[in-house]
């Protein structure tokens, strides 16, 4: 890659690195119940996208990223980045109201970065459907993610696709350590891909620039792969010892 990028991984130390319907991008549980249990303002699929949202906390608790909580292939997994993962065989997914759980990293590919993690249904999470953007001409689409940038709580940032390089798409957006592995979707609620890094501009030193953000795109995910080991990963156990249970009450954004 012939341009500086930082990952979007929160950690100690930042590392620098080289028309369908609406209702059938879903699964039925992530259509809208009750207006008061979400903000308001959001369409139907950013308020998908919003309870889909995980963060990702590496198993040392060294960092976290963020990652999409998804049902493939009638399997509960999150897609994240593989820099979020690392080489790490296990990660912890947390929801909301304390929601933590195991989760083991069946697929990883550090040069699309993309990845990955066999889970259990989670509780206080939403499942959406996996459905790819398949086509690459994107630029002037609006996109919606969701995630955890430093240290904030769960947070909904939109952006605009400004354009492509290096097989990466570029988006006009915000985006911060702890945001990577973030699904992003586009206005019908297909996958685009994930947040993997921001751009560096040169004053001096390097610095972020945190409006322009690398988008890995989910059509580089090696589908064949991914669906076998998908398909024959044995069931992740929900509760194991030390697991945080969930509190009960209002579970969703």
């Amino acid at each position: 890659m012939c341009v500086a990028l930082v990952s979007c991984r929160s950690s100690s130390q930042a590392e620098f690195l080289s028309p369908e319907p609406l209702f059938e991008s879903f699964s039925a549980e992530a259509v809208l119940t009750s207006e008061t249990s979400t903000p308001t303002k959001l369409t139907r699929v950013e308020h998908a996208v919003r309870n889909a949202a995980v963060k990702v906390v590496d198993p040392e608790e060294r960092g976290h990223g963020s990652g999409s909580y998804l049902r493939m292939h009638n399997r509960y997994v999150v897609v994240t980045a593989a820099h979020v993962v690392d080489d790490s065989q296990y990660m912890w997914v947390e929801g909301r109201a304390d929601e933590r759980v195991l989760g083991r990293v069946v697929y990883r590919d550090h040069k699309s970065d993309l990845a990955l993690i066999m889970v259990p249904k989670l509780e206080t999470r939403t499942a959406v459907n996996y459905r790819p953007r398949r086509e690459a001409d994107l630029v002037g689409d609006q996109v919606v993610y969701s995630g955890y940038p430093g240290k904030h709580d769960l947070l909904t940032i939109k952006g605009v696709v400004a354009g492509t390089k290096d097989d990466y798409v570029i988006v006009h957006t915000y985006g911060w350590f702890g945001a990577s592995g973030s699904g992003v979707y586009d206005r019908l609620g297909r996958l685009v891909g994930i947040v993997s890094a921001l751009d560096v501009g040169m004053f001096y030193v390097p610095q972020p620039v945190e409006d322009i953000v690398w988008v890995a795109p989910i059509w580089a995910l090696d589908e064949t792969i991914a669906k076998v080991r998908v398909l024959t990963e044995p069931d992740i156990p929900r509760s194991f010892p030390g697991a945080a249970a969930p509190r009960r009450g209002g579970v969703r954004d």
